[in-house]
């Protein structure tokens, strides 16, 4: 199977997968599920398909095994859709990846709450250098002429 393929299978079987979960699941615990990708090997007899929720253990374990319990129902409404040769099976496999992502943004946040993450200095300008009051660049004379640049065609 060349990698063109099986790319667009692997697409269509994660687009497929969460339609089905969003539009005609009655399942509560599927909800909330993120496929986050899904990998057929060669043969198309397998399909390993990856996906994500934030919560504690148990509810992760609860939703795979609801979707374990769901792969046959799953195969089945896509079996029309695929048109493959042969219909992989599905394994669901965990992907901590959104977990992972909303500890991160926790911390950062829980960061710049403690004031570890000073935020921009009201007293600079974007180029770093301290706003003057005045609001002149205090280089010289106000004019913005130099006194040794006189014009040669005034000779």
């Amino acid at each position: 199977m060349g990698k063109k393929y099986s790319r667009r299978i692997n697409q269509l079987i994660q687009r497929k997968v969460t339609q089905l979960l969003l539009e005609q699941s009655n399942d509560p615990r599927l909800a909330e599920v993120t496929i986050t990708d899904a990998s057929v090997n060669r043969d198309t007899t397998r399909a390993e398909i990856y996906f994500s929720i934030i919560g504690t253990a148990e509810e992760i374990a609860g939703v795979h095994q609801a979707l374990n319990g769901a792969a046959g129902w799953l195969r089945k409404e896509m079996a029309p859709t695929l048109r493959l040769r042969n219909l992989p099976v599905l394994e669901f496999i965990y992907d901590p990846s959104l977990a992972h992502g909303a500890r991160i943004e926790e911390l950062l946040h829980q960061l710049k709450e403690e004031d570890k993450i000073p935020g921009p200095d009201p007293d600079l300008t974007d180029n770093g250098v301290e706003d003057d009051a005045d609001g002149d660049d205090d280089y010289g004379d106000d004019d913005g002429a130099d006194e040794d640049d006189s014009d040669p065609s005034e000779e």
